[in-house]
């Protein structure tokens, strides 16, 4: 596990954060007509192409989320990976071309290995994350394509559910197995808690998000996966005259976890900010980052609009949120970290 552990902590290095571009295509579209840009196939390709080669995109991003389909064919052959074809690939040679560089900049790729959500009986409120079914098999070949962890998004539901404990221990369990077989495979897992829950008061999406923490750690000490080699990434909150490690949601983390990425509910990248800088100060026992995607995402697609000549002011706006997002890790983050 002293490989996983290191490319743990890379995610963590040198406050740098990790950046989302996994939106799923329909709500990418519905994106693509908010911002005015033009609803085409090749948008997906073209506004991941646009992020993704954002100058010194390195200094302020330590990992990249991306679809399966985005590592296209054959990425990493140059360097003896197999010649494998991604089902449904959406990267052509340039786009292949361009996460080989955003690559050997240092930043690593991971790919969205879950598959959605699936009713988990006749009541349509329980869902449960699917995408477990030829896993290992995925996380091979996405490994071979050139992804160092994967991403598994919990279905979360509903905060005031009061009679969602089958839901929640069906998801944790499914959130550890993903875990125990991405370091079986030799990739990190990064498994996403109680975001966008819905309904309730804060206090309730809080309490609901503390027990989603805690049962998902429970099921992975159960089987015993490597919990420095884990990441979770869970919504920010700011606790009000409360140290918000030991006040809040997050009291359920084990000391021994890899690491913890903060994301904001509201999609504004000031909460993310505020959240971060707070648990930074409260000096917890596991690194801190950021995981974001539309926070910084949408002004750089709003600057962009699918324009060619319009990239320069996207490339601005995404490094204007991310240079904001970085300054909240302060000096907390691990030196970088050579190695796999």
């Amino acid at each position: 596990m002293e490989a996983l552990q290191r490319r743990t902590r890379r995610m963590f290095a040198s406050g740098k954060g990790i950046l989302a571009l996994d939106t799923a295509p329909d709500q990418l579209s519905r994106r693509f007509g908010t911002a005015g840009a033009t609803d085409a196939p090749a948008d997906a390709a073209a506004y991941r192409d646009m992020v993704l080669s954002t100058p010194d995109l390195t200094s302020t991003t330590s990992a990249v989320v991306l679809p399966a389909s985005a590592f296209g064919a054959a990425f990493g052959a140059a360097a003896g990976a197999p010649r494998l074809r991604a089902v449904g690939s959406d990267a052509g040679p340039r786009g292949r071309a361009l996460l080989d560089r955003v690559a050997a900049s240092g930043v690593l790729l991971g790919a969205r290995a879950d598959t959605g959500a699936e009713s988990l009986s006749c009541h349509h409120d329980e869902l449960v994350t699917s995408g477990l079914d030829g896993l290992s098999d995925r996380l091979r070949r996405l490994q071979a394509l050139g992804a160092g962890f994967a991403v598994w998004a919990m279905s979360s539901g509903s905060a005031i559910d009061y009679g969602a404990l089958r839901t929640l221990t069906v998801n944790s369990q499914a959130a550890a197995r993903f875990a125990y077989t991405c370091q079986t495979v030799g990739v990190v897992p990064v498994i996403r808690v109680g975001t966008r829950m819905r309904d309730g008061t804060p206090a309730q999406r809080s309490a609901a998000r503390a027990a989603a923490l805690l049962s998902v750690c429970g099921h992975l000490e159960d089987i015993e996966v490597d919990l420095p080699s884990v990441v979770l990434s869970t919504e920010a909150e700011c606790v009000h005259d409360a140290d918000p490690v030991t006040g809040g949601p997050l009291v359920a983390l084990p000391d021994r976890l890899g690491g913890v990425a903060l994301t904001a509910g509201d999609n504004a990248l000031s909460t993310a900010v505020a959240a971060v800088t707070a648990v930074c100060e409260a000096d917890p026992p596991w690194p801190v980052t950021f995981y974001l995607g539309r926070e910084v995402t949408r002004p750089a697609l709003l600057a962009w609009r699918g324009r060619t000549g319009s990239v320069r002011a996207g490339h601005q706006a995404l490094r204007d949120g991310l240079t904001t997002a970085c300054a909240a890790l302060g000096g907390q983050s691990l030196a970088a970290v050579p190695g796999p």
